[in-house]
């Protein structure tokens, strides 16, 4: 049993006449007849009571009629959810992000995406640290992250917002007194850092700043998270160094300054494999760069 012939048949008994139902179908009546036939034959019964005045459904034929609109209901149902998941309109998208996005930026990318494309599932990964490396070993399709430096050359970034690096510091630190914080102004104070790998973005960031600013940071202590560095700064463990936009938190405990001699731009972006050309990372794609243009 074909679909194609299902979809003879119900034309057959929705118009209960085997020319009325081939001029539907845009056929012969004579393979019309012959398809209907050889379904009955293969089937083993009959589905109409034929005269030469009428055609009827049996009670078997209605009983199929139901179960065959269904049946073909389901098959083009699946063809559709398959051509749009073809044309990146529909399907799943693991999405990294990291902590440091969340009061920034993936709110707005996140709301964006799901009204531009809602047949799309889109799950959400958060990484504490650099999601880079979820993305190298495709566990996610794309993350979005936090450019203090140059990123692998593998890595095709878009950015879609720019932040300044300020300090985070005890409100009641002597430093807080400033308007804003040169980074020589760091030496010899308890620093906050990024517990992990020197790849990971804000130890790069670190790294920068001790080289142009000739300022050997003594960090004290590390935190596994933004938050929790944020967590320690406001506990009075030392200070640290994150993007503006993160600087709400622990706002009657932490003092928020910009950084200076050097400053330092920061960007917010998504991050997807170069090469990787599939529809729904072209609506990743998208959406970053629309994104881009609203903020």
């Amino acid at each position: 049993m074909e679909l194609r012939q299902l979809e003879y048949f119900v034309a057959v008994a929705e118009e209960l006449h085997f020319g009325k139902a081939a001029r539907r179908l845009h056929i012969a009546e004579q393979p019309l007849s012959y398809q209907i036939r050889k379904l009955e034959n293969d089937l083993g019964f009959k589905l109409f009571d034929r005269t030469t005045r009428s055609v009827s459904l049996t009670p078997a034929g209605a009983s199929l009629l139901a179960d065959a609109r269904k049946l073909l209901a389901r098959s083009e149902q699946a063809a559709d959810t398959a051509r749009r998941i073809a044309a990146g309109e529909a399907g799943v998208v693991h999405l990294g992000y990291e902590s440091a996005t969340v009061p920034s930026v993936l709110p707005d990318f996140v709301k964006l995406f799901r009204a531009e494309y809602p047949e799309i599932d889109l799950i959400l990964v958060e990484h504490s640290k650099a999601g880079l490396a979820a993305v190298a070993k495709e566990d996610d399709d794309a993350c979005i992250v936090t450019r203090y430096e140059r990123l692998p050359s593998w890595v095709e970034f878009i950015p879609f917002l720019e932040d300044e690096a300020v300090v985070a510091l005890p409100i009641d630190h002597t430093l807080a007194e400033k308007d804003e914080i040169p980074a020589a102004d760091l030496l010899g104070i308890p620093f906050l850092g990024y517990e992990g790998a020197s790849s990971e973005p804000i130890n790069l960031f670190l790294a920068r700043l001790a080289a142009q600013s000739d300022v050997d940071l003594d960090v004290s202590q590390e935190a596994e998270s933004y938050m929790a560095l944020l967590g320690l700064v406001a506990a009075g463990l030392g200070c640290t160094v994150v993007t503006a936009s993160m600087s709400g938190f622990f706002s009657d405990r932490i003092a928020y300054r910009p950084l200076v001699e050097p400053s330092v731009r920061v960007e917010y972006g998504l991050a997807l494999r170069k090469g990787d050309e599939t529809p729904i990372l072209s609506a990743l794609r998208t959406v970053a760069r629309h994104l881009k243009k609203l903020l």
